[in-house]
């Protein structure tokens, strides 16, 4: 009996032993400060979706004039339309060559997918074509033509055609001579020499002047490089000096309201038709230039369609970033009008100044 009871206290001993070494593992809830860290860190680690948005860099000369501005409501009217599938950003460098080479460059490291460019300078946007080039980004030019090199190579443009426009409104203004008896005795505002327009501008100009010597004679030509106070000067200087002046281009209606001050001081700001008149031939169609047409002192002005200039330039950098190269085969040179008293119904909306 004894030795039952010795080997059954041995089993229990034993088992109990076997129960007290079984331990069930132990369940430890994170702390809640550190299981928000790691739920945070996760979705930092995790790639960040890239948008569906392509961004298309502007890089604007200036928005000082309502000739720019014009451009610019052409470049909001594609921004809207594009809403959603494209971020425009616009940079305005105010003339300066070497900031507009910056901005271009900052927007390109940024992202941009495509540039449209009103330039400066046409020698020295030659670089950022290049880089855009060396992005494979689309570089768009805006009223400005610009042509390709080896090295640089623009995507498409659009812009007047200045010297098809130019001689168009000389041409006009050439058969209003012949009805009216008049040989023109022109004072030229010649604008900016590195402007590429500006110079398609006096070739239009010397092309239908030396066709027709007997109607137009070039007295004096005055460069403004665009500034009002050169302008100013250079007006009251020539109608002192050349008081036979009887017509005055301007390669801009930026020069419009110098000219009109120049010529009141002179006493020549006068209708058509009356003593002393100045025949003015502005070049766009700001508001100046169209109330002057209005009102009776202007014989023409050189319409330009800015507005459809920045609205394409945009649609066509987008266009050609998405792959579609349809239409975009070869810049386009756009012919503008001519706004004369005869027509002035009719052309004058289509002016930027009166929009």
């Amino acid at each position: 009996m004894k030795r039952v009871i010795a080997i059954t206290l041995t089993v229990l001993l034993f088992v109990g032993m076997i129960a007290c070494g079984k331990s069930e593992p132990q369940q430890v809830a994170p702390e809640p400060d550190k299981a928000e860290d790691t739920q945070e860190a996760q979705v930092e680690a995790e790639p960040q979706k890239e948008s569906e948005e392509i961004i298309i860099g502007i890089s604007l000369d200036n928005l000082d004039d309502p000739f720019w501005v014009g451009i610019k409501k052409g470049i909001d009217a594609a921004t809207e339309e594009l809403s959603g599938k494209a971020k425009v950003e616009i940079q305005v460098c105010q003339g300066d060559a070497n900031l507009q080479a910056k901005q271009i460059q900052d927007m390109v490291t940024a992202g941009a997918k495509a540039i449209a460019c009103v330039y400066v300078d046409q020698e020295a946007i030659k670089q950022s074509v290049k880089l855009c080039n060396e992005k494979d980004i689309p570089f768009v030019y805006i009223d400005r033509t610009l042509e390709s090199t080896e090295d640089a190579k623009v995507a498409w443009g659009i812009a007047t055609d200045n010297l098809a426009l130019t001689e168009n409104g000389w041409e006009y203004m050439v058969e209003y001579a012949k009805e009216n008896n008049i040989k023109w005795k022109v004072l030229e505002l010649v604008g900016s020499l590195t402007d590429n327009n500006v110079l398609r501008r006096t070739e239009g100009f010397e092309k239908v002047m030396e066709e027709n010597p007997e109607y137009i004679e070039r007295v004096q030509s005055v460069p403004t490089e665009f500034n009002l106070e050169k302008a100013l000067a250079g007006v009251t200087n020539a109608m002192q000096a050349n008081p036979e002046i009887n017509c005055i281009f301007m390669h801009s209606d930026f020069l419009l309201a110098p000219t009109i001050q120049a010529l009141e001081a002179a006493g020549r700001y006068t209708k058509i038709g009356e003593e002393g008149h100045v025949a003015l031939m502005p070049f766009s169609g700001n508001t100046g230039a169209v109330n002057a047409m209005k009102e009776g002192y202007a014989e023409m002005c050189f319409g330009m369609d800015v507005y459809k200039e920045g609205y394409e330039g945009v649609m066509a950098a987008y266009n050609l970033v998405m792959g579609n190269t349809d239409g975009y085969e070869a810049t386009l040179d756009d012919a503008g009008f001519i706004m004369t008293q005869d027509n002035l119904d009719e052309t004058a909306p289509r002016a930027y100044g009166s929009f």
